[in-house]
């Protein structure tokens, strides 16, 4: 059985040069049906993936996950070290001044500092993830100028609703700068 070559699409992809151009093209996009691959922009810009009609993202989840193993591993450090007794370690249970045994409020700092790092350092893991940006990983479409002051839209022809000349009419109508065919890099 030999390797079959993955075949390389062809987008439609419309370059602007105003963030507003580009969030009105993807929301027109969208609501004619048209099906709008993805959106490049040099930066964030804000109501882009509620133009393109995604999903809520998976991160917020990724992220509590990783608070919540933070604040556990936290916790259960403290109070293993502090009060359990096994035959591997014996812990550490000396009344200094009246203390109780196993003060909790003691415990808060520590718990605050693990849940911020595991959540952050998750999170930060899961976003690399979601968005398949480790090394190695080469990107699919190459757009001059995306990640200096453009912003571009790839419509796929292969999709349903494509018409080309509907296409090219609305990317101008909304002031494209360019409007070519990029395929995809091996």
């Amino acid at each position: 059985m030999g390797n079959t070559p993955k075949t390389l699409k062809n987008f439609l992809v419309g370059t602007f040069t105003e963030e507003d151009q580009i969030l009105a093209v993807t929301r027109a996009a969208t609501d004619a049906g048209l099906p709008v691959h993805d959106t490049f922009t040099p930066y964030a810009v804000h109501g882009l993936d509620a133009a393109q009609k995604l999903p809520r993202s998976k991160l917020t989840f990724v992220c509590g996950g990783g608070a919540l193993l933070g604040f556990c591993t936290a916790l259960f450090l403290q109070t293993y070290t502090q009060s359990i007794e096994t035959p591997l370690l014996s812990g550490w249970p000396i009344d200094v001044g009246g203390k109780p045994f196993l003060p909790l409020t003691a415990f808060v700092p520590v718990c605050f500092e693990l849940t911020v790092l595991f959540g952050g350092l998750i999170s930060a893991a899961g976003l690399l993830a979601f968005c398949r940006l480790y090394p190695g990983n080469k990107p699919k479409l190459h757009i001059a100028g995306v990640s200096n002051d453009r912003f571009a839209i790839a419509i796929d022809p292969q999709g349903p609703n494509y018409d080309e000349s509907k296409v090219r009419s609305l990317l101008a109508q909304h002031g494209a700068v360019e409007v070519a065919f990029i395929g995809e890099t091996p």
